[in-house]
């Protein structure tokens, strides 16, 4: 019984391993940011309480220090000002300077409801292959990789859709707490 038990356990051990990795809930790359009031910022406030409703959070290439919101409907993107946040030099983006938050249609197993979730902006599977920070594209609730061209679902934890197979969106803790929404990993 003890050997069957053993046997078991190595069994599960080994189906939650991808090539030899154990990949867990949430990514170990630094990831902070903060904002509040949601409301005060359309698009966070569709992605935060929207069921299947994502927005991308990122800096844009110009050289004002604010921080760019933008949806997958194609509205004009939203901008937060520096003094809204806060300790702007604190803010980590994830590995590409991107992260993906919304509130996904599907709940979690094991959960009762969908909980706000963040990803990284950036295609994990181009990142561990070749160390390319690949800014992934938004597009109603799935994310595009044009380089390798892998689809992930955000409704379903950032699963690949796409026949190529490969790593999930990385995932950063968040929490979300009616008013202000908060990313923090490490």
């Amino acid at each position: 019984m003890k050997k069957l038990f053993i046997i078991a356990i190595a069994a599960i051990l080994a189906s939650c391993a991808d090539d030899g990795e154990v990949q867990s809930k949430y990514a170990s790359y630094p990831a902070r940011f903060s904002y509040s009031p949601v409301a005060a910022c359309p698009s966070l406030q569709r992605a935060c309480t929207g069921l299947g409703e994502f927005c991308i959070v990122d800096r844009p290439l110009d050289q004002q220090q604010r921080i760019r919101v933008r949806d997958n409907h194609g509205s004009s993107p939203d901008y937060i000002n520096p003094t809204a946040l806060g300790n702007y030099s604190s803010i980590i983006l994830g590995l590409g300077g991107s992260l993906i938050i919304g509130l996904p249609s599907l709940s979690e197993l094991g959960s009762d409801q969908p909980v706000v979730t963040c990803y990284d902006g950036v295609c994990p599977n181009c990142y561990t292959s070749d160390h390319v920070t690949k800014q992934l594209v938004l597009n109603e609730g799935f994310a595009k990789c044009n380089k390798c061209e892998r689809t992930y679902d955000l409704n379903s934890q950032g699963i690949v859709t796409s026949e190529h197979g490969g790593h999930t969106l990385y995932r950063y803790a968040v929490g979300f707490n009616g008013t202000g929404v908060y990313v923090s990993n490490n």
